[in-house]
């Protein structure tokens, strides 16, 4: 995925703060493209200010992992992308 420039990542961040997800602190997964996910995990849909932002991630919805934004394939529950803190 392309990355976001400094406007981009604050514009991503207060977007998804604002729908007040709870963060998982203790994951039993690495953050790394290409992971799958347990099932077990909810996942959040972005929401469409996201998607104007970054157009890739049409269709995959997202995790809080600590304080980093995990982008997920919903049918592969694989990790498409990390958006660090």
């Amino acid at each position: 995925m392309g990355r976001l420039d400094t406007r981009q990542r604050t514009e991503f961040r207060s977007s998804i703060t604002r729908l007040g997800v709870s963060p998982l602190r203790d994951v039993a997964f690495g953050l790394a493209v290409g992971t799958a996910i347990p099932r077990s995990v909810s996942l959040h849909r972005l929401p469409p200010a996201i998607v104007e932002i970054v157009p890739e991630y049409e269709g995959y919805d997202f995790i809080l992992v600590r304080d980093d934004i995990v982008i997920i394939d919903p049918d592969t529950y694989e990790i498409v992308d990390v958006i660090p803190a």
